[in-house]
């Protein structure tokens, strides 16, 4: 066909026909966007830059918060932010209804990555597919008989995009087309192709788009800095990835790293890049084998350690030089959420379709291997352990001497025991996908239809909770592209559409509350 259309398959390019040309190496550098290809070249990737580098159109300064967040989970605060206020119209309210945001931004495509926020911009990842690509929720998607096994290769490419917004107003200021392409594998009906949270610098933001094996850094005008290329990542079942980046950063730009973790059927591997250039600096490798958990930071013993959950075992290395640390072996299942920590331990908690569902406790001030012996349940390193308790998809948060673990029940747990404080259901009766983030004194939960409970830090489970206005009159959630100006121009409804889902984990920054949905980004403040 001459002429035609040609689109990357992830190792493989094809005529818009769907004919099979020619592999292509993973090394090979992919064009912004469509992904033509001419004369058997690959083009040059370039991106172009657009507008949105100061916080104020010709500051000639950037705007950096203490209290941004930058990354999944705050990075290093672990879901944790004590100078973000939740707005006074919550905690004072005696409404069971949530107050109308400030603004609601339609996102084209669909992803579950996290929105962070560095001053006044929020970056935001998804994935564009020709046809179809909306998650569906927990009734119609894990719980749907139709959905189980291998899911359908794609046939159709999908647009892989960075977006840049306005945090005062939620206007898109930009948007970045990282790659064009077919995927390789399927993914669950509730999982999407942009899963992984973006982590932003002073200066730069990084994406990484698992199923497509691509790693970028953009500066924040959009334009690409560097680019790096991964084989696309087959995970189990075909469930779709889900690992974020972590950024260990620093104020000198060359002792910034980043932690690209791909863990996945063919291999598990960890690796450590120079984070201004995208050098590879060191690599770990454990046995192969899924998992969609975001490793942590954790100072042990003076040391900085990069601690990671994977299949079978949770195994922590030296920051600087990858050199392993410490591990734990002998869990029966992967990771699906995260770990967290404090100063005196580390703690994670698991499950799976017929594990034991583990929980666990890591002292500070021990190296080695840690695995507990048979039948025992504690040691000189391991604090406490327990089964039957692990979580699913939401990570635990740890506030004072309670650790806290939240799905479809909200648990608590004495941190410095084990002994569980309390066990409930979760309100409305619905889950929670996302992780929990603290902001000020309080819990936040955000469940599947949009519905937000405010828990208070305790060994009572005290709670609020606040019900999402929705659109009766909405005959579909939209899911459309919004090339103007978000919710604060009056020309976007702020109301939650009737077919939105909300497993996305919510950003805290800035006195703002962003929470995504599977249609759009809201702002509370």
């Amino acid at each position: 066909m001459p002429g035609s259309k040609k689109y990357l398959v992830l190792g493989k390019y094809r005529n818009f026909d769907g004919a099979v040309k020619q592999k292509i190496g993973k090394d090979q550098r992919m064009r912004k966007s469509t992904c033509f290809w001419r004369n058997s070249t690959i083009a040059k990737i370039c991106l172009a830059g657009l507008i949105g580098y100061y916080a104020s159109p010709g500051n000639g300064a950037k705007t950096v918060h203490a209290e941004d967040w930058r990354q999944f989970r705050g990075g290093e605060a672990l879901s944790i932010n004590a100078t973000s206020k939740l707005p006074a119209t919550w905690l004072n309210s005696e409404s069971e209804t949530l107050p109308p945001a400030a603004w609601r931004t339609p996102i084209e495509g669909s992803g579950w990555s996290q929105p962070i926020i560095v001053g006044d911009r929020v970056f935001v990842t998804t994935a564009v597919a020709q046809k179809g690509g909306k998650p569906k929720g927990m009734a119609g998607g894990v719980m749907d008989p139709s959905t189980m096994g291998r899911a359908a290769k794609p046939k159709d490419p999908v647009a892989w995009k960075l977006i840049c917004l306005s945090l005062s107003t939620g206007e898109i200021q930009w948007s970045e087309t990282a790659i064009e392409a077919i995927p390789a594998f399927g993914k669950h009906a509730s999982n999407t192709y942009a899963t992984e949270t973006p982590a932003a610098s002073d200066d730069t933001v990084y994406s990484f788009f698992g199923a497509a094996g691509l790693l970028t850094a953009h500066d924040f005008q959009g334009k690409l800095r560097w680019t790096k290329t991964y084989e696309p990542q087959k995970i189990n079942n075909d469930f779709g990835t889900g690992s974020s980046l972590l950024l260990a950063d620093n104020a000198q730009a060359s002792e910034r790293r980043l932690l690209v973790q791909r863990y996945n059927e063919e291999s598990a591997i960890l690796a450590c890049l120079q984070a201004d250039s995208g050098e590879e600096l060191w690599r770990a490798e454990r046995p192969k084998g899924s998992s969609w958990s975001t490793p942590i930071l954790w100072t042990n013993q003076g040391v900085k350690e990069v601690v990671t959950g994977g299949q079978g075992s949770v195994i922590a290395y030296d920051l600087l030089t990858g050199q392993e640390r410490w591990r734990v072996n002998g869990l029966d299942t992967s990771f699906s959420c995260s770990l967290v920590a404090d100063s005196s331990a580390v703690y994670f908690g698991t499950a799976s379709p017929g594990s034991r569902a583990p929980i666990y406790a890591v002292g500070a001030g021990h190296v080695g291997d840690l695995t507990l012996s048979k039948d025992a349940t504690k040691s000189d390193a391991i604090l406490w352990s327990g089964t039957k308790s692990g979580a699913g998809m939401p990570s635990p948060i740890v506030i004072d001497n309670n650790l806290y673990f939240f799905g479809n029940t909200a648990t608590c747990y004495d941190k410095l025991t084990g002994k569980e404080l309390y066990r409930k259901r979760t309100p409305g009766g619905t889950l929670v996908a996302g992780c929990p983030v603290v902001a000020g004194d309080r819990i936040v939960l955000v469940n599947e239809v949009g519905d937000v409970t405010l828990v208070t830090p305790g060994s009572e489970f005290e709670f609020r909770e606040f019900k999402a206005p929705r659109d009766s009159n909405a005959t579909d959630a939209g899911n459309e592209p919004n090339d103007s100006k978000g919710a604060a121009s009056g020309e976007q409804s702020t109301l939650v559409g009737r077919d939105e889902v909300f497993w996305a984990t919510p950003g805290i920054a800035n006195q703002s509350l962003l929470i995504r949905s599977s249609d759009a980004i809201y702002c509370y403040r």
